[in-house]
């Protein structure tokens, strides 16, 4: 077939078709391509070094950035780890830290009793009311549920206490005061409770302890117990300290009910307590002598001092068969003006029962006082004048003729009367006759 027999086909397949020169191209040229190009990236990356070396470095991070940069980093380390601290730590602060953060204000805190009042004494229990301050430092406040706490005496120790003391829910911060009034008490122990009778007649000094379980709550945080164990100090009778008979009279004549002799006393009473005693009933001596009984009904003792009324009967049959005795005894104060009386307790009852506690500690303590004598007898003139039996008896026609003998009887009563009137003139009388007794 001659070239111009060819199709046209067979002529676009062989123009398509490589050449034999390119198909034989040798391979030292795709090397050379090859090198060419890394020579030119490596002049490129010198000249980007060369650049670098021309660019000052970056300042160093401070150490806030480092912490920064690093918590971004193992954040979600370091919450893993918080919650597990937390899980751990949370449980142990509210069941044991905060109760003994609670504990240890309580123990450094402090009790002060402001008042307290024992009244309608029975053998087996008491009415009970009592005023105290607790004071816990630091700025929290603690809200406390109702407290039944026994009341001991520190020297007996607080295994045996005398009553059970119930203190209603407070809400405490700082110096709070907590009141309880009116609370029937039974008595839990009578040997310690006698024997908190006696340390409070005769001390000056005495101490009251508390003891319990405190049921506590700091704002929302679940309540806890606290133990509480406290002494508050607290004055006694000190043995009634300061007991004086102001004023004493006889009555003549004697009452229908039998007295004779009746006196003002007053009884001090230094503690905080109010003591509602009874009807107390006791002799009253000359020395050793007893030379008369007394009564002081409905006996109650305030913190101060009590003025209250001896209405009792002298023994005059006594009196005369020891005249001599008693006027022995008496001279060194009959000298000076005055005598000497003491008033010892027998028994004290209570709506008609005995009160052994008070009876028993109240009659180991004998109470001396001097009473003016002009005083005594002032009285038991002024008495015996105003009375409706003065005219019928012959101690007025024995005063009328000691004074002036031409006055008349209305003269003579009025002259007396003046006499008892002027305490300067019938003391100067009153010496002179009772320093001529005295030496007998």
């Amino acid at each position: 077939m001659s070239d111009i027999e060819k199709s046209d086909v067979e002529k676009e397949a062989e123009a398509a078709a490589p050449t034999t020169d390119a198909v034989r191209e040798p391979p030292n040229r795709k090397i050379d391509e090859v090198s060419k190009e890394l020579l030119r990236l490596n002049k490129a990356t010198e000249a980007v070094a060369e650049q670098d070396e021309n660019v000052p470095p970056p300042p160093p991070l401070t150490k806030w950035q480092k912490v920064k940069r690093h918590f971004r980093r193992f954040w979600i380390c370091y919450l893993i780890a918080l919650i597990i601290f937390l899980a751990i730590f949370l449980p142990c602060l509210f069941l044991l830290i905060i109760p003994r953060i609670a504990q240890d204000l309580l123990n450094r805190g402090s009790i002060v009793i402001n008042n307290a009042s024992i009244l309608q004494p029975q053998n087996d229990s008491v009415i009970l009311s009592i005023s105290s301050n607790i004071y816990i430092p630091g700025p929290f406040t603690v809200n406390t549920q109702p407290e039944h706490l026994q009341m001991y005496i520190p020297q007996t120790g607080s295994q045996y206490p005398m009553v059970q003391l119930n203190l209603p829910g407070a809400k405490v911060h700082k110096n709070t005061t907590i009141e309880e009034t009116g609370q029937y008490t039974p008595l839990e122990n009578y040997t310690t409770w006698h024997e908190f009778v006696h340390d409070t007649i005769f001390l000056n000094d005495g101490s009251l302890g508390l003891k319990g379980s405190v049921v506590a709550q700091l704002g929302k945080i679940k309540s806890f117990t606290l133990d509480l164990n406290k002494v508050a100090p607290a004055k006694g009778l000190n043995q009634f300290s300061g007991f004086s008979i102001d004023s004493a009279s006889l009555v003549l004549p004697a009452e229908s009910d039998g007295t004779n002799l009746i006196a003002n006393a007053t009884l001090p009473n230094q503690s905080i307590l109010t003591l509602e005693i009874g009807n107390t009933t006791l002799n009253i001596l000359s020395g050793d002598i007893v030379i008369g009984t007394g009564v002081i009904e409905n006996l109650l003792l305030r913190p101060g001092n009590n003025t209250v009324q001896i209405r009792g009967t002298a023994n005059l049959t006594t009196i005369m068969d020891n005249l001599s005795t008693i006027i022995s005894q008496q001279g060194p104060y009959i000298k000076n003006g005055y005598l000497a009386l003491t008033s010892q307790v027998t028994d004290i009852s209570y709506n008609g029962s005995n009160v052994p506690y008070y009876t028993e500690e109240m009659s180991k303590v004998s109470l001396t006082a001097q009473t003016p004598l002009l005083g005594m007898v002032l009285s038991t003139l002024q008495g015996f004048l105003s009375s409706e039996a003065a005219n019928g008896t012959n101690l007025t026609a024995t005063l009328e003729n000691s004074i002036e003998a031409d006055y008349s009887r209305s003269n003579s009563v009025k002259r007396i009367r003046d006499v008892l009137d002027n305490s300067t003139e019938i003391e100067l009388i009153t010496r002179n006759h009772l320093e001529r007794l005295a030496k007998l």
